[in-house]
């Protein structure tokens, strides 16, 4: 019969093929984790290949933040059904931080995304742009916190919502138009938020693509209306038709510059044929 004869490993050569010092060897040993497999005629200790495997699991289990306690009582008592319960309870923990990984990587991405749009535009300039169609979770009705803080109302919103569906942060804020004999009110109605999950149709809104004059605020939303008395300026003297809605964007805010003064914010006024 054929006898595999493996050699065994010193705790230095161990030690070396799992990254690990000495001292971590011992420690494992003294608390019963990981002990020697045997010990040479000179009192050396051993250990063979096949403890590399235990070795790999209790570093995994490390990762999954269970400390040195935990895992030596779940390894005394360790049961294949055990081991893949754990698993898989550490599979729904870990979709979980990729969710949120990836979500705080959209919130990056389109941060950056603003910052070049905010840098390459003429902030002072008034033009017609064609704009798509948007798809945006719409937010409760803002008439009944019209004396609240305007980032009370944003984070009351967002995190009302944030739980159950994927909203990013590109904001903007749905402003209805009323027209009033030569004069418009412009009445802030809602947030809307990019949603990457599908929308229940209670929440959507859909933004028509069409034509929309674009303007942009410097400074705190307090004063918005001084750019949108430009807009209307330009509305009238170009002879257009204005929509049922405006749409307000946050460019630049607090998170990007250190002064109210220096933020700027994208209006979009619908324009009706």
């Amino acid at each position: 019969m054929m006898k595999m004869n493996l050699k065994k490993l010193t705790t230095g050569e161990f030690a070396k093929l799992c990254n690990v010092t000495k001292h971590t060897l011992y420690h494992y040993n003294d608390i019963g984790i990981l002990k020697p497999d045997s010990c040479d005629e000179n009192g050396y200790r051993m250990y063979t290949y096949d403890q590399l495997s235990l070795f790999y699991f209790i570093s995994v289990m490390k990762d999954m933040n269970m400390s040195l306690n935990d895992i030596s009582l779940f390894l005394n008592n360790r049961t294949p059904k055990k081991v893949k319960n754990l698993f898989e309870n550490r599979i729904d923990e870990l979709d979980e931080e990729i969710k949120r990984i990836k979500e705080l990587q959209n919130m990056l991405k389109s941060r950056i995304e603003k910052i070049n749009y905010a840098t390459s535009i003429n902030s002072e300039e008034i033009k017609i742009e064609y704009e798509k169609e948007e798809k945006l979770f719409l937010s409760k009705s803002l008439k009944n916190d019209a004396n609240e803080n305007l980032f009370f109302m944003v984070r009351k919103n967002f995190n009302q919502f944030i739980n159950n569906y994927s909203l990013d942060d590109r904001l903007s804020t749905l402003i209805s138009i009323e027209k009033t004999d030569n004069n418009y009110n412009f009445i802030p109605e809602n947030f809307l938020f990019n949603c990457e999950t599908e929308i229940p149709s209670s929440k959507l809104f859909i933004k028509k693509a069409g034509k929309y004059l674009i303007g942009y605020h410097k400074g705190s939303y307090n004063n918005i209306e001084l750019t949108y008395n430009k807009m209307i300026s330009y509305i009238n003297n170009n002879d257009l038709k204005i929509g049922n809605y405006s749409y307000v964007k946050n460019l630049l805010d607090a998170l990007t510059t250190p002064s109210e003064d220096m933020h700027l914010l994208k209006i979009s006024i619908e324009l009706s044929n």
